[in-house]
């Protein structure tokens, strides 16, 4: 098999270490005993050469979160991998085809949030074009705190940035293979696979319960329901 995205695993955590949901994240290291994993955080946003530092200055007063987003673009780029919301919990490893697509992401939701692709699960290999112009187009703002951080720099930047440059080389996959539950409340019931299970920690702020939650009873209601 064509293999073009490489077996590195990334998670972002930034902010408060205190509330970093390692429960969550300790889900996908164990599911990818084979794969490199890393957790990127504060000392590498302030240690590391960032095409974005200043957006990132800014955004930092603003919503965590829209940091980590533009963390997640040029990462991505450089090193190549999966990279995945340490607020999610993994259910199963993902699969090896996945590795022999040029670019993946996920919808957010095909119902609540039509044509929406989601910023928390993408996977790429160095360099790619996609990465690189959502970096470049960041770059050129003039400012990202202008709105909110999901449409400055997150999910609405990925799907409008593909869209604009027409990026066919994107698989966008079904939401249900990371997000069976949306925080509207709309949950996936059909019999397809789940990889993982988003806890919305960003969106609902409850981070503080998150990282103290019992996680194994998501891996045992996913299986459950598919």
């Amino acid at each position: 098999m064509r293999v073009v995205i490489p077996k590195k695993l990334h998670v972002i955590w930034v902010g408060d270490d205190s509330l970093r949901p390692d429960n969550c994240i300790d889900t996908w290291r164990l599911h990818h005993p084979d794969w490199e994993f890393r957790i990127w955080g504060n000392s590498d946003l302030d240690n590391r050469t960032w095409i974005n530092k200043a957006h990132m200055n800014a955004m930092q007063k603003r919503e965590w979160n829209g940091v980590a987003d533009m963390m997640r673009w040029e990462i991505l780029y450089e090193e190549g991998g999966v990279l995945v919301d340490a607020d999610s919990v993994c259910l199963k490893p993902i699969d090896e085809w996945m590795l022999g697509l040029d670019v993946f992401a996920c919808w957010e939701n095909e119902l609540v949030r039509p044509g929406l692709v989601a910023a928390g699960y993408v996977g790429t290999a160095p360099k790619d074009p996609l990465m690189g112009q959502i970096i470049k187009d960041i770059c050129v703002s003039p400012s990202v705190i202008n709105d909110q951080a999901w449409r400055t720099v997150g999910p609405q930047r990925l799907t409008d940035t593909w869209q604009k440059y027409q990026y066919s080389r994107l698989t966008v996959l079904p939401s249900h293979f990371f997000i069976p539950r949306h925080y509207t409340g709309m949950a996936y019931a059909g019999s397809g696979v789940v990889y993982a299970d988003q806890e919305w920690g960003s969106t609902r702020q409850n981070y503080n319960e998150l990282k103290d939650k019992d996680v194994s009873q998501t891996t045992r209601n996913q299986q459950g329901a598919v």
